[in-house]
């Protein structure tokens, strides 16, 4: 971690945001003494971040059960969480988040993932779809607290992109549905897919069979911002 005097900091301030963005802190120093540091983002401790771990059970009378659609892969332990670099993007979609809201037994598998996304460690990524699907379980028993809780945890962009529907995402998803590129696949499937991708994720967790069919992406995708296919797990 290198530390610099306020002076050179302010000349050197747009290279220190790109050492940062790639994961790098920056000590600021006043005469001789540290008061301040340039982090990333995604390393900084947030309430939010703690309030997450928190969340699990919460939801256990919002959802009803099978969740969409009818007969969900398990969960497994996403086995190539080596590969994934400090500060990675992995998507994850209501079929993972809900059984872990509502304390299902079969949620175990992925408490790792939202340990790690809690202790900054990885960046969630969330469609909008998904987040509408998590306030929906609070709002259809009247729990507005409940529903405020999921939306001050997932909307903390320490800790979470969330994806708009933009006319990008739009126009991705709709290429994804085109013949030739993937067979028959649904439109909220290519819609949850092509937020993943808009979001930067590198992984996709998922119990959802129809999206983890489409994965990984054949060569030559037209989504955008999108070099490597993602790596989906259930």
């Amino acid at each position: 971690m290198d530390t610099l005097g306020v002076l050179e900091a302010r000349k050197r301030f747009p290279e220190l945001l790109d050492r940062a963005h790639g994961g790098e802190e920056t000590l600021i120093s006043r005469h001789g003494h540290p008061v301040a540091a340039l982090v990333p983002l995604w390393r900084r401790p947030r309430p939010q971040r703690q309030a997450l771990m928190a969340l699990k059970g919460s939801g256990r009378a919002c959802w009803p059960d099978p969740l969409p659609p009818s007969q969900p892969g398990p969960i497994q332990p996403l086995d190539n969480a080596a590969s994934l670099t400090l500060g990675a993007a992995v998507a994850v979609d209501a079929t993972v988040l809900i059984p872990w809201l509502r304390g299902d037994a079969s949620s175990r598998h992925s408490e790792h993932l939202f340990a790690a996304v809690a202790a900054g460690h990885w960046r969630g990524v969330l469609s909008m779809a998904t987040l509408m699907t998590l306030m929906e379980g609070p709002l259809r028993l009247g729990d507005e607290a409940l529903a405020a809780r999921y939306e001050a945890v997932f909307s903390d962009p320490a800790a979470w992109t969330l994806v708009s529907l933009t006319p990008q995402v739009a126009l991705a998803a709709a290429r994804l549905q085109r013949p030739g590129i993937h067979a028959a696949m649904a439109p909220e499937v290519a819609l949850e897919l092509a937020s993943a991708l808009q979001g930067g994720a590198t992984a996709m967790i998922s119990r959802d069979p129809r999206l983890l069919a489409a994965l990984p992406l054949p060569p030559g995708h037209p989504c955008p911002d999108a070099d490597s296919p993602l790596l989906g797990r259930r």
